[in-house]
């Protein structure tokens, strides 16, 4: 299988090579099979006219694989790739009809094999369509093998092509949905700054420290879990400085994060999306639960939020529709990055419910 999925573009020594040994195997395989048929163990006599229809054998086999193959194979012209084999077998079947009438002419296996026939009685024999057969043979196995090269060669650009279009797409989910949080949050800033809050300061450290790691760390396909639960909370941390007493944050993490991984700014959408649903001036107490369970098996992730009068009461959502330019861009990442091994539900009753559960092989480890 390795010598069919490698691709060659040079006529190395190792292929040359391989090539004589292919042609070696046949020229000594009919030549033992014609001499047990017909010689009772005599090698010689066939041994020299194998040798004879070696060139005829690779001359139409080359022709195939070399030139028709790849001319007709590109546009799947292929009812007329098989005319032109067979017409070429055909050919080839009297090519070596007629040098094997040559060449058995000038030996004694000659009387023994044509006694008391005439050459061109013999020559048009029904033996013409067994060397057609025969060539058609020899030439189909190697077209084979280039077939198999070629769907192979076909399957490696394909998924090189799906590869990376998923990237360009992730990071182009990505990167939108980094200016959506850059300008919530720079909102934020601006309402500190104007009523000269002392913690602004702060904020302006929170933020740096998220943008770094949107900037730097989140490039590839997955990052540590551990840096995406610190952004996480470094943005809980923004939105504490911004609403105060007025919001009752609770954020736990269970387990230990180190020795895993998840796709990059994943998390931060849902929490995003609590804190633009979940204080309300209706409500008394306006709150806001986010946990994460980190399990051997599972890593499970939950956000939950109050709603005031007006949002409860609604049917419950799909456990896969969402809302917003952030929620639909993180819906569509994970369904790119993990397929069907992951599940999302989102409720919205008394509460705004978000449950996201990815399956412990979907987790990398680093050790």
């Amino acid at each position: 299988m390795l010598i069919l999925s490698k691709k060659y573009t040079t006529w190395s020594l190792e292929r040359i090579a391989r090539h004589i040994a292919y042609w070696t195997f046949w020229w000594l395989f009919y030549t033992v099979v014609n001499a047990g048929l017909y010689e009772n163990g005599s090698y010689s006599p066939w041994f020299l006219f194998e040798l004879h229809i070696l060139p005829l054998k690779l001359s139409i086999t080359y022709f195939t694989i070399y030139f028709l193959f790849p001319r007709y194979a590109k546009d799947k012209q292929y009812p007329i790739f098989f005319i032109w084999v067979i017409g070429l077998v055909v050919i080839g079947g009297f090519i070596f009809r007629a040098i094997e009438i040559y060449y058995h002419s000038d030996t004694d296996l000659a009387a023994k094999v044509y006694l008391n026939k005439t050459y061109f009685t013999e020559f048009l024999s029904f033996k013409i369509v067994y060397k057609a057969l025969d060539l058609l043979f020899v030439v189909a196995l190697v077209l084979l093998i280039k077939f198999i090269q070629r769907q192979i060669d076909q399957e490696r650009r394909t998924k090189t092509l799906i590869t990376q279009n998923l990237q360009t797409e992730l990071n182009y989910l990505k990167h939108q949905l980094q200016p959506h949080f850059l300008f919530n949050t720079l909102n934020n800033l601006y309402g500190l700054i104007i009523t000269k809050d002392e913690n602004a300061g702060e904020l302006v450290l929170k933020l740096s420290e998220i943008l770094s790691y949107m900037l730097y760390d989140s490039n590839d396909t997955e990052i540590s879990l551990e840096k995406e639960l610190a952004c996480l909370s470094n943005y809980i941390e923004l939105e504490k400085l911004r609403y105060g007493d007025e919001l009752t944050i609770t954020y736990t993490v269970k387990g230990s994060p180190q020795r895993h991984k998840i796709a990059p700014l994943i998390l931060i959408s849902f929490v995003e999306n609590a804190f633009k649903h979940g204080p309300s001036d209706e409500l008394v107490n306006s709150w806001i639960t986010i946990s994460a369970d980190i399990e051997e098996d599972s890593f499970r992730f939950v956000v939950e939020n109050s709603l005031d009068k007006g949002q409860t009461g609604k049917e419950k959502k799909d456990s896969r529709v969402v809302s917003g330019i952030g929620l639909s861009n993180v819906e569509k990442r994970l369904e790119l990055i993990y397929g069907e091994d992951f599940s999302l539900n989102i409720t919205q009753e008394d509460t705004y419910k978000v449950e996201l559960t990815i399956q412990k092989h979907e987790l990398s480890y680093s050790g």
